[in-house]
């Protein structure tokens, strides 16, 4: 008997020990089929399923309870799927830039949050482009705007992988943001010249064509072009249009090269002999390395600036000229003032001095100014250049104000937050934003009501986007009269 009893329990044991061996054959099976190991790390582990077979389970139109998705959902969260849609937008703001929304179908099905290392990739999209993604499912959500996707990254742009994009951005070959790409540059559209020295130089109508508003660059591609050529010494010729903007500010010159002000130069301080001996409309010959893109009509700045002639003189003639003791200073010195420009009576700009534009502050806080004061200023008949409206800006930036406008719109988004675009003189001019706290007071108000409102300004106005203020609040309201039949 006892013989018996054992002999059973060592058949029980060696079949408890063989389905432990296959289970553990399975399980190491199963693992083995949902990762790789590639020499050192573990790969992410994808699905195969695509967004249209996720949003027929978790959209709209599922079928499933909300129980049963919750259920079906923890079998794919963490996982990483790769997919492709379109760009609906990319980040809200210079805080928010990792965010960006893809189109599937209709409005934003997924959202894209990028890490730090991915920010060049995330500059080198724009809106409307076709790309294949990948990224961590993270968060289900129940409408339009399906899932979050983090750890997120970019393959491909409108059929161009991101290796290919970066090497011909790195050539300087520009890419539209339509869904087929055109070269738009080349080395031989950036005019480059060969020096005595059988070196490559940059030309200003090379640059002007890569960098300047009639590129088909976005702008974030600009900059991310912008970073290989920044640093980089140019020599280049064209004529002075001002010197200074200011008694205390002569260190800076602005250059024509076709229409308007195209090159700042911006001058160390024991160079001001230099700047004595250049005339408005001189043609000079400049060199300096390359500084700051504004990617207009004034294309950039140049910083460790000198100048080999004026006209066709080299420098070094005139500076032994000029320090001849029978030469008149006063002829040959001309010290030319930049005008402080600001507004007229009738709200065009006007050539004045400098005390006629102080910013004055009440008593609370808030500086007296106008809208219209102020668009006269920085709007589009301004004649000041662009550097020009950014060094007055400063003045104004930061400062609060308190003005009358209409209300064009007002809602409150998950990303963008409270904001109210307000007319107070034609078109939307000015974005103001509100603390949530403030969401009823926003929300009550209507399209059309006249509002009495305060703000920090923080932007000044571009070509098409408007004055943005910060710390709004709404002080008075009169409501749009209502409409009889």
């Amino acid at each position: 008997m006892l013989k018996r009893t054992l002999l059973i329990s060592g058949i029980l044991s060696s079949i408890l020990l063989i389905s432990t061996i296959i289970f553990a054959k399975e399980k190491a099976s199963s693992l083995f089929e949902d990762f790789s190991f590639p020499t050192g790390t573990i790969a992410k582990r994808f699905i195969t399923e695509s967004f249209e077979d996720l949003f027929n389970t978790f959209g709209n139109y599922s079928k499933l309870t909300e129980s049963q998705k919750k259920d079906s959902w923890n079998k794919y969260k963490g996982k990483y799927v790769r997919w492709t849609g379109v760009v609906n937008y990319k980040g809200l703001s210079s805080d928010d830039w990792n965010r960006v929304g893809i189109r599937h179908n209709v409005g934003t099905n997924v959202e894209l949050i990028f890490g730090v290392d991915n920010k060049s990739i995330v500059n080198m999209t724009n809106k409307g482009d076709h790309i294949t993604y990948t990224g961590k499912l993270s968060v289900l959500f129940s409408r339009n705007l399906l899932f979050k996707l983090e750890d997120a990254n970019i393959e491909i742009v409108n059929d161009i992988t991101m290796d290919e994009l970066v090497s011909k951005m790195k050539e300087g070959v520009s890419m539209s943001s339509s869904s087929s790409y055109t070269s738009e540059t080349s080395d031989a559209d950036l005019d480059l010249k060969e020096s005595p020295e059988g070196k490559n130089i940059l030309t200003f109508e090379g640059l002007n064509k890569t960098f300047g508003k009639n590129s088909s660059i976005s702008q974030s591609e600009k900059e991310e072009l912008w970073n290989y050529y920044s640093g980089k010494t140019i020599e280049w010729r064209g004529n002075v249009s001002y010197k200074g903007l200011g008694r205390n500010d002569r260190n800076r010159i602005g250059i024509r090269h076709n229409v308007g002000t195209n090159v700042e130069l911006n001058f160390d301080e024991d160079n001001k002999n230099l700047i004595k001996m250049i005339k408005r409309e001189d043609k000079i010959t400049y060199t300096g390395k390359l500084a700051k893109l504004f990617g207009r009509s004034l294309l950039c700045s140049i910083e460790n600036v000198n100048i080999e002639k004026i006209g066709d003189k080299d420098i070094t003639e005139i500076e032994k000229a000029s320090s001849r003791p029978d030469m008149d200073d006063a002829t040959e010195i001309e010290v030319i003032k930049a005008p402080e420009i600001t507004m007229s009576e009738a709200m065009t700009p006007e050539v004045i001095k400098r005390e006629d534009v102080e910013v004055k502050e009440t008593i609370d806080g808030l500086i007296e100014i106008s809208f219209e004061e102020l668009d006269a200023l920085f709007g589009k008949k301004n004649r000041m250049t662009e550097s020009q409206k950014d060094k007055l800006w400063r003045e104004y930036q930061n400062k609060y104000i308190r003005w009358n406008g209409e209300v064009m719109s007002r809602g409150k988004g998950r990303v963008s937050g409270l904001r109210m675009g307000i007319k107070n003189s034609a078109g939307t001019d000015v974005e103001l934003v509100f603390a949530g706290d403030k969401e009823d007071l926003v929300l009550a108000t209507g399209n059309g009501d006249k509002v009495t409102y305060t703000g920090k300004l923080i932007t000044r106005r571009g070509y098409i986007l408007p004055y943005k203020l910060e710390d709004g609040n709404i002080e008075d309201v009169i409501k749009k009269p209502e409409t009889t039949e």
